[in-house]
C-alpha cells in the first residue's frame, strides 16, 4: 500500500542507505545519530535492495537520500512519495509468497492449501503490518515456517537450522526455536553438535564481521534487549509464577520432541512451534502489533487441523489490534502520506478508550485477556501432544526402557 507508512519504515531504510554507499561503519553511524539498527542480514538486504532500485528508478534514491535528513512533515510532501512507499514494501511480497508455498508442503489436499491462502490473505495482522505500518516481521517469519518444513525433510535438519539462522539475523526471535528443531533434527550428540553449529556459526561470522568495522556498535541492540530482561527480572511472586510457566511450556515441548521425535508429523511440529511461539511472545509488549506476525502463519496451519479454534482466532486478533492501536501515527494517521494534517488529527484508539475508561486499568484487563487466551492454547496443545495425540506417553515410556540399561539387565 502506498498510501500508508508508519516512522518505523523510514528508519528500516535510512541505516542501510549509508552502507549501500559505502559506509561499512553504518552501526557505527547509527549510534552516533542515537538510534539502534537491527542484526545484520537486515542491514545487507536492505541496503541490496536500495542498491538494485536506485539502478533502476532514480527517484527512489533521491527519496531514500533524504530519509536521514528530513522529518516525517518533509518526507510526507515529496513528489516521489508513493512510488518509494510502494518499492520499499515490495521486497515483502516476495517473502510473503515464499512463506505461503512453504506452508503449502506442509498441508495434504488442495482443500487445506486453499483455506489457509484465504485465512492469510486477508488476515488484518499480515496486511496492517508488512503493507501498511511497514515492518518487516514477515522476513524472519518466513525463515522460521521454512526451519518448521526442512526439520521433518530427511538428511536437511542442517537447512533448518540455518534458516533460523538467517531469520535471527533479521530479527532475534527465530533463535529460541533452535533447541527444538536440534532435539528433533539430530540422532545422536555428534549430531547435535554438527547441526549446532549450523545454527550458531553464521551468526557469530555476520556479527563478528561488523564488529571488525563498526566494533561494539553492532552489538547496541543486543544491549537493550538485555537491559529490558534485566528490568523485568524480578522476585515478584506474580512474575515469578510467570516465568515458570513460559519454562514449563517450553520444557514440555523439547521433551516431548526428543522422545517423540521418530514418529513426528507437521500436524505435532506445527504444535510444539505454536506453544513455544505462544510463551515468546508473553515477553512482547501489545501495543507493538507488527510482532505478532511471528505467531499468524502457525496459527492459521494449527486451525486446520483444528477449525473449531477459529472463532477465538477471531477474538484474538481483535484484543491485539485493541491493545496495539495506541498511537496516532499507528491507528488512522498511519494514512499520513494522503493528507497529514487530516489524519494525524484523529484521535488514537488509546484517545478514545483513556477519555472512556481509566487506561491503566484498561491495559491490564486487555492484557489479561490476551494471556488468558493464549494460556488456555498452549494447555490444550500441551494436552493433546501428551493425552490424545497417539499416546505419546506410552511412547515415550517405551523408548526410555529399551534406551535403559538396567532396564535392559531385567530383560
Amino acid at each position: 500500500m502506498p498510501f500508508t507508512v508508519h516512522g518505523d519504515m523510514f528508519h528500516i531504510y535510512n541505516v542501510p542507505h549509508f552502507f549501500s554507499h559505502g559506509e561499512w561503519n553504518a552501526y557505527e553511524i547509527a549510534v552516533e545519530k542515537y538510534i539502534t539498527y537491527y542484526p545484520p542480514f537486515a542491514m545487507i538486504f536492505f541496503a541490496f535492495v536500495q542498491l538494485i532500485f536506485r539502478l533502476l528508478f532514480h527517484d527512489f534514491e533521491e527519496f531514500t537520500h533524504t530519509l536521514g535528513f528530513l522529518g516525517e512533515k518533509a518526507l510526507y510532501e515529496s513528489e516521489h512519495l508513493y512510488l518509494s512507499l510502494f518499492l520499499m514494501k515490495l521486497p515483502y511480497l516476495v517473502f510473503d509468497c515464499l512463506l505461503i508455498l512453504t506452508c503449502w508442503k506442509m498441508l495434504p489436499g488442495c482443500k487445506r492449501k486453499h483455506d489457509f491462502m484465504v485465512f492469510w490473505a486477508v488476515n488484518p495482522i499480515v496486511i496492517y503490518s508488512a503493507y501498511m505500518f511497514g515492518q518487516f516481521d514477515i522476513i524472519p517469519s518466513f525463515f522460521v515456517i521454512l526451519s518448521c518444513y526442512f526439520s521433518l525433510q530427511k538428511g536437511k535438519g542442517h537447512y533448518a537450522c540455518l534458516s533460523l539462522a538467517a531469520g535471527c539475523l533479521f530479527k532475534l526471535f527465530p533463535i529460541v526455536f533452535l533447541p527444538v528443531v536440534l532435539l528433533i533434527s539430530s540422532r545422536n550428540m555428534k549430531d547435535f553438535v554438527r547441526l549446532s553449529f549450523y545454527g550458531i556459526i553464521p551468526i557469530l561470522f555476520f556479527y563478528g564481521i561488523f564488529y571488525l568495522v563498526s566494533g561494539e556498535a553492532v552489538f547496541k541492540l543486543l544491549s537493550i534487549v538485555s537491559d529490558i530482561s534485566r528490568a523485568k527480572f524480578s522476585f515478584d511472586m506474580k512474575l515469578l509464577i510467570f516465568r515458570i510457566c513460559q519454562a514449563v511450556i517450553y520444557f514440555l515441548i523439547c521433551f516431548h520432541a526428543f522422545f517423540y521425535r521418530e514418529k513426528l508429523n507437521y500436524t505435532l511440529l506445527i504444535q510444539y512451534f505454536l506453544a513455544v511461539c505462544i510463551a515468546l511472545l508473553w515477553e512482547v509488549n501489545l501495543p507493538a502489533t507488527h510482532y505478532f506476525i511471528w505467531i499468524i502463519p502457525l496459527i492459521i496451519l494449527y486451525i486446520q487441523e483444528h477449525p473449531e479454534w477459529k472463532k477465538p482466532l477471531y477474538f484474538l486478533m481483535l484484543i491485539i489490534f485493541l491493545a496495539g492501536l495506541k498511537p496516532r501515527t499507528g491507528t488512522l494517521g498511519i494514512f499520513a502520506p494522503i493528507n497529514p494534517e487530516l489524519f494525524l488529527s484523529f484521535p488514537s484508539l488509546k484517545d478514545v478508550t483513556g477519555f472512556l475508561f481509566d487506561q491503566k486499568t484498561y491495559d491490564i484487563i486487555i492484557g489479561l485477556l490476551f494471556k488468558g487466551i493464549t494460556g488456555i492454547w498452549a494447555l490444550v496443545i500441551l494436552k493433546n501432544l501428551y493425552y490424545t495425540s497417539n499416546k505419546p506417553v506410552a511412547a515415550i515410556r517405551e523408548v526410555f526402557k529399551r534406551n535403559n540399561p538396567l532396564q535392559q539387565k531385567k530383560i
